[in-house]
């Protein structure tokens, strides 16, 4: 007996379909919040995390929600260091209230230069973590930048954001 094969006309979006199944894993936004584009001055030679003056606030609803924490800095442009044989380099961080929870000194930008000049190099920086804070009271992200090996940073007129997403 050959199959035949039933092709539908159209589905009627107006009807009501029943849902018996179950999802899992799947988590729920329940809020999102921006600090807006930042633009002013940020330069450093520090080779500690300084804040770049962008920060969000957010109060989780539960202890068991996590929040997704995206920072951006649109670019900056790095010069100076050791020159020579000196290498020179840049790190962000992502901060909860004055605890770093993303960054632990890794490099984002990094040059060598084997001449005695010196080297500029502008980029975007793009960083993200999933946070568990296990708290109900306001918690506020900050975005951090610091220069390796007398290098200076420079982000002064650049836009840069931080965004925090709350997920049940």
């Amino acid at each position: 007996m050959p199959l035949t094969k039933v092709q539908a006309e159209g589905v009627n979006l107006a009807d009501t379909f029943a849902f018996s199944g179950t999802v899992t894993g799947a988590g729920k936004i329940l809020q999102i919040v921006t600090s807006g584009n930042i633009s002013g001055t940020f330069d450093t030679s520090s080779e500690t995390y300084q804040s770049m003056g962008c920060n969000v606030a957010i109060t989780p609803s539960s202890t068991s929600s996590k929040i997704m924490v995206w920072a951006n800095v649109s670019g900056f442009y790095m010069y100076g260091g050791q020159g020579g044989s000196g290498d020179d380099g840049a790190s962000g961080a992502i901060y909860r209230d004055s605890t770093e929870i993303y960054g632990s000194n890794a490099r984002f930008l990094y040059h060598r230069d084997t001449s005695a000049g010196s080297m500029e190099i502008g980029m975007p920086c793009v960083l993200q973590v999933l946070d568990s804070p296990s708290s109900t009271s306001e918690i506020t992200y900050h975005l951090y930048m610091r220069a390796y090996v007398g290098s200076t940073i420079n982000a002064s007129g650049y836009d840069r954001s931080i965004i925090a997403m709350e997920i049940a």
